[in-house]
């Protein structure tokens, strides 16, 4: 430990060591001259008379003797210029080996100085300033840009017409060994990823694995706008045995979804799903009526459904054939019917 002398004591002593004999004072106490036969006065010591000894602190001079005199003595320590000391210190140099009197800050060179750096608030994301919709969204939040630059997963699936939603994924390769089952636009539902099973969403026969589901098969279609798949029985008639020559869809209207079976021909009930062919003419085989009416859903989704009647005809005279409809806010197929 340091210890430093302050200046004001340090240099009241030099005051002291140079300050000059009064006129008029006895001089024998300097020059080493006998003033009064007192041998405890003078530069030599009574006990040696070495001049380098400095008299003893016991001396006792009585201020009232007319001839006393106190002697000048020199600092035992030699100084030869009188020191400059600074009116205003300009540092302050403590012991490092004692933390204790540590009046400075150490910073680690190997960190920045964060002093006036601005840090980002955790809880705070990053976004593109450029995008449209509101950022990091969750699943099954609506979205418009098909960057996914609004969704936590990235993927914005959108439908024209109807809308776009945070998913999990916009094909099966994002998926892994499964399937993309894409967004329900009736319950506002982001697409999702799935294991491959039967009724699963798929794009590619590869994802499904459900032996007893091979075929990814188109179950709705809106052209240009959405494409509802799923694993199924069979894509086409030609998947099916003999015995059940009909690839029929049973729709699960109220999820937007449904899968594909093989079906006896005439076993399929009125009020239920059946598989109208390319040029819009139903197939009736499957259906116990064998009028497999086209409902058409908005002017955008045809669904075929087993029904009374296809025409006027089918019916008794004055009655009329009702076209089959899709009830969405019941989730139910309603066929064609004749009546009055």
């Amino acid at each position: 430990m340091h210890l430093t002398l302050r200046p004001l004591a340090y240099a009241s002593l030099l005051l002291l060591a140079c300050k000059p004999i009064e006129p008029g004072s006895d001089t024998g106490a300097s020059t080493g001259v006998d003033t009064g036969g007192d041998e405890t006065l003078g530069n030599s010591s009574a006990t040696g008379g070495d001049p380098t000894t400095p008299p003893s602190a016991t001396t006792t001079v009585d201020p009232s003797s007319p001839t006393a005199t106190f002697p000048t003595t020199t600092p035992t320590t030699d100084v030869t210029s009188e020191p400059t000391f600074p009116t205003t210190p300009t540092s302050v140099t403590d012991d490092p080996s004692d933390p204790s009197l540590s009046t400075s800050t150490t910073v680690d060179p190997s960190f920045p100085d964060t002093s006036s750096s601005t840090f980002p608030d955790p809880d705070e994301t990053t976004f593109d300033p450029d995008c449209p919709d509101v950022p990091n969204q969750p699943q099954d939040s609506e979205c418009t840009d098909a960057s996914g630059c609004g969704c936590a997963s990235g993927n914005c699936f959108l439908v024209p017409i109807l809308g776009g939603w945070c998913g999990e994924c916009l094909v099966d390769s994002d998926c892994g060994d499964g399937g993309c089952t894409v967004p329900d636009p009736l319950n506002s539902l982001g697409s999702v990823c799935n294991a491959g099973q039967k009724g699963d969403g798929c794009m590619t026969d590869a994802v499904c694995h459900d032996p007893a589901a091979p075929e990814c098969a188109s179950i709705l279609s809106i052209p240009g706008i959405i494409e509802v798949s799923t694993c199924g029985q069979c894509a086409t008639n030609a998947d099916c045995p003999a015995q059940a020559p009909n690839c029929t869809p049973a729709y699960d209207i109220g999820h937007f979804t449904g899968v594909t079976f093989c079906a006896a021909d005439g076993s399929v009930p009125n009020n239920s799903g059946c598989n109208p062919i390319d040029d819009g003419v139903p197939a009736d085989a499957a259906c116990v009526s064998g009028h497999c009416g086209v409902a058409n859903v908005m002017g955008l989704l045809k669904v075929g459904i087993c029904g009374e009647c296809d025409a006027d005809s089918d019916c008794l005279p004055g009655e009329t054939c009702t076209e089959p409809v899709v009830d969405l806010d019941a989730s139910v197929l309603i066929g064609s019917v004749c009546q009055q």
